[in-house]
């Protein structure tokens, strides 16, 4: 199979040795999908690393086979919170409905092993959440992460309207690898009925270190996160603290003081998150926050120094040298590194082989793309 789509390769970047999430994105984020494949296998095959000829071909043939979606930065349809912002994503795959990146959107998170009361309280409001026609954004996990999808699916079971919230969840596996498999119905259900998405390609196991990097997406897909019990330490913590990094506000379901499933939500509230009971509570915070609603475009990167603005500006029209920028901007060595290096640690520039490219995340490569 030849002539393959930008798709392919962005997916087959995956595949290549020492090319990993960061790389990709950056990768992604300065060069077209067969260009940026095609420099990471010739890197990697420079370290002695072996690259399979057709491993393209082979990750498109698996990718159909399986009815698995490929989006990449700077390609149609691919959230640019995502990308625009910490630990920034390259490339994920995904089952369903795309579109729900563009609705309201409440993330649930919480632990593995609740209470009864807490899988009713996570049901409870991942239906009313949905009845209100706002998406609940999860990981599919034992416990309160299905519960809060288990609500989503019986507010669609028990009503004909066609606007109601759906699920989305976000794994730490294959789309081919269900964890865990007593989730494999809701699964399923996600997959058919609402959005399920990974960045790890088809076959992935779900390995440990997967999951705090999911958690980030997440945080990064929500308006606000709602954690309705966890334990002082956890992966429910872990996307709290990708939530706050991110200026997403956190809510918390009070609990008992004497159950330890509600410690850390306690906690939370003890340092100032909101509280809330009911979908309702989380209904209200929405409607007065917008600045998260829009993830297809909001680029969430801090705005670059306003004495940097004519270096981005001169990075923005393609890769320059130092002496390049010393001639445009009129800037001392001094002064530029100083602007380069603001610039590089907000994500607003790349530096390659010596070379300086701004990081336009947007799908045209325009010269005034990095003014939000």
């Amino acid at each position: 199979m030849t002539g393959h789509p930008d798709w392919a390769y962005a997916a087959a970047l995956t595949q290549v040795s020492g090319c990993g999430t960061t790389a990709a994105f950056r990768l992604l984020a300065l060069h077209d999908p067969q260009e940026a494949f095609e420099r990471a296998a010739a890197e990697a095959r420079s370290h002695g690393a072996r690259v399979d000829i057709d491993v393209v071909g082979k990750m498109r043939e698996r990718c159909e086979e399986l009815a698995i979606e490929v989006a990449w930065v700077r390609g149609p349809g691919f959230p640019l919170v995502v990308a625009a912002s910490p630990g920034p994503c390259g490339v994920f795959f995904f089952r369903g409905d795309a579109g729900l990146f563009t609705g309201r959107r409440v993330g649930i998170v919480g632990t593995r092993t609740p209470t009864p009361s807490g899988v009713y309280t996570a049901r409870e409001i991942g239906e009313g959440l949905s009845l209100a026609g706002v998406h609940v954004v999860s990981g599919l996990a034992k416990g309160i992460d299905g519960a809060a999808h288990d609500g989503v699916r019986a507010a669609l079971d028990a009503s004909v309207v066609s606007s109601l919230g759906r699920a989305i969840a976000v794994v730490g596996s294959g789309l081919d690898v269900v964890y865990p498999r007593t989730n494999a119905a809701l699964w399923e259900w996600v997959a058919r009925c609402g959005l399920l998405v990974s960045e790890y390609p088809p076959g992935a196991p779900a390995e440990p270190h997967h999951f705090p990097r999911r958690n980030r997406l997440i945080a990064a897909l929500s308006e606000v996160v709602v954690v309705v019990e966890s334990r002082e330490s956890g992966g429910s913590m872990s996307t709290v603290r990708q939530a706050i990094e991110r200026q997403r506000d956190v809510l918390a379901v009070p609990g008992s003081p004497r159950v330890v499933s509600a410690a850390g939500t306690n906690l939370l509230i003890q340092q100032g998150c909101g509280a809330v009971t009911c979908a309702a509570d989380i209904l209200s915070v929405l409607a007065l926050d917008h600045r998260h609603i829009d993830a297809m475009t909001r680029d969430e990167r801090a705005a670059p120094d306003p004495r940097d603005v004519v270096v981005l500006d001169a990075c923005s029209r393609g890769p320059v040298t130092l002496d390049h920028l010393m001639i445009a901007t009129g800037r001392t060595l001094a002064d530029l590194a100083l602007a380069l290096g603001r610039l590089e640690a907000m994500g607003w520039v790349v530096e390659e082989a010596g070379w300086w490219e701004a990081l336009l995340l947007r799908r045209g490569r325009h010269a005034d793309e990095f003014i939000s």
